[in-house]
């Protein structure tokens, strides 16, 4: 029992030396101006129209972001980001194979606190467009169908990011950020009524009626970028 005591002592110390090095620090270089990242977000789609083309409700996509910092104020600044996700997914339905293609852009302001020198949390509300290209082999017409569509939507997330790699001081400096985000994508729903490009197929060719889609779900975004 008096040996745990004797560690209080010890631990205080240890964190009155972290905290004192932490304001020592100053902030404002690791305030990124610009910043670049690379990442995989996940999404959790939840709507039977994904069903055709997907065995799972998981769609990852490729993210690549770009931000520039607008506003700074102490520990807060002010963000304009934007985002690009692709990806695609495969499957079958009604005998015949699918394919799915996403394009998800999303641009928006982002609001940044620095808890640490290192660790700033982040909140963004993102205007998303999405285009998407559904796609079904029709083996009787010996044909390609597709439905493309844009949707519209919201990216609402929350997150962290912390800083693995930068000097002390100097503001130029490359610095290498580990950022990690959870939040809800939505978008809007678009009709799946499967129809071959034209010139393609039969003259007057009726469409497959695949019902409606809906991407929207929760997500998640992890990345690696490189701040300036």
């Amino acid at each position: 029992m008096r040996a745990r005591f004797a560690l209080l002592p010890a631990l205080a110390g240890a964190l009155l030396l972290v905290a004192a090095t932490v304001h020592a620090e100053p902030l404002a270089p690791h305030q990124p101006y610009v910043q670049g990242s690379l990442g995989l977000r996940a999404s959790h789609v939840a709507d039977s129209g994904y069903d055709p083309f997907s065995d799972s409700d998981d769609l990852l996509q490729v993210s690549v972001g770009l931000g520039a910092t607008l506003l700074r104020h102490q520990r807060l600044s002010l963000a304009a980001v934007g985002f690009w996700d692709y990806g695609e997914k495969s499957s079958s339905a009604r005998g015949s194979l699918t394919s799915l293609d996403v394009h998800r852009l999303s641009v928006g302001p982002e609001l940044r606190y620095h808890l640490l020198p290192r660790l700033y949390f982040f909140a963004h509300a993102l205007p998303a467009f999405a285009h998407s290209s559904a796609s079904i082999e029709d083996g009787v017409a010996q044909v390609t169908r597709y439905a493309r569509h844009w949707s519209y939507g919201l990216d609402g997330a929350a997150g962290a990011a912390f800083e693995v790699y930068g000097a002390r001081t100097g503001s130029i400096r490359p610095r290498l950020w580990a950022i990690a985000e959870g939040g809800y994508g939505y978008l809007g729903s678009t009709p799946l009524q499967m129809s071959p490009d034209p010139g393609q197929g039969p003259q007057r060719p009726e469409a497959v009626d695949l019902g409606s889609l809906s991407l929207a779900g929760a997500y998640l975004r992890v990345s690696a970028a490189v701040g300036f």
